[in-house]
């Protein structure tokens, strides 16, 4: 459970989750995406207040979601799971389409014609990531992104998270990789015990005694 959240990002911002195993982090992005029943309070994206819609209809207002695990419809090729995610973007040249998914992550224009469920641990990552920048959103919620990846492809990663920065995408980023959330989010929120205890700036938070007290590092 998460109790008296109150959290903050704006467009072109990214604010990092940091909390130990059973704080709440993926609890607050269940909240906000709508799959927690009788959760309570309000969910705000670019003025709109979504808190009475259903998961499916944030999804439509902006909200996307990349889940831990590197999750995606295993019987479905890697083009499939893109196509079923997409979503109109902005007229800007900011769109998000397959072609440019596949020049983020060659590996996937590679296999797009073959099945997810046989793709490799980091192969579905970046697909769930593609999957998430298909629907073009105002807001990306990570769940975990870098887990049980080899570095290279936490590094992509990475810059991806700042090259979406950029384009003006808000993201919370939930990870335990503290060290890789820090270096691409601009603030950080601490989580223990179903509460954000503390929030600040990222840089702060690097050498923070807090860091090391809500982590146990």
């Amino acid at each position: 459970m998460v109790f008296d959240l109150d959290l903050k990002v704006e467009e072109g911002q990214t604010i990092a989750l940091l909390g130990r195993n059973g704080a709440g982090k993926t609890t607050t992005l269940m909240g906000i995406l709508g799959l927690l029943p009788g959760a309570q309070g309000g969910v705000n994206v670019n003025g709109r207040e979504l808190a009475r819609l259903p998961a499916h209809r944030r999804a439509q207002a902006g909200i996307a979601y990349m889940p831990s695990g590197a999750r995606c419809f295993a019987n479905l090729t890697v083009a499939e799971n893109l196509d079923i995610a997409a979503r109109r973007g902005r007229s800007n040249g900011t769109a998000w389409n397959k072609a440019r998914v596949y020049e983020t992550f060659p590996k996937l224009g590679e296999l797009k014609a073959n099945l997810a469920g046989g793709l490799s641990g980091g192969e579905r990552q970046m697909l769930a990531m593609g999957r998430a920048l298909m629907s073009n959103p105002t807001v990306i919620l990570m769940d975990e992104p870098t887990e049980g990846l080899a570095p290279v492809v936490v590094q992509s990663i990475a810059r991806l998270v700042l090259e979406l920065k950029r384009t003006g995408v808000a993201i919370v980023l939930a990870e335990q990789n503290h060290q890789v959330a820090l270096r691409v989010s601009d603030r950080a929120a601490f989580m223990e015990k179903g509460r954000i205890v503390e929030e600040m700036p990222a840089a702060e938070a690097v050498g923070s005694k807090l860091l090391g007290r809500i982590l146990g590092i």
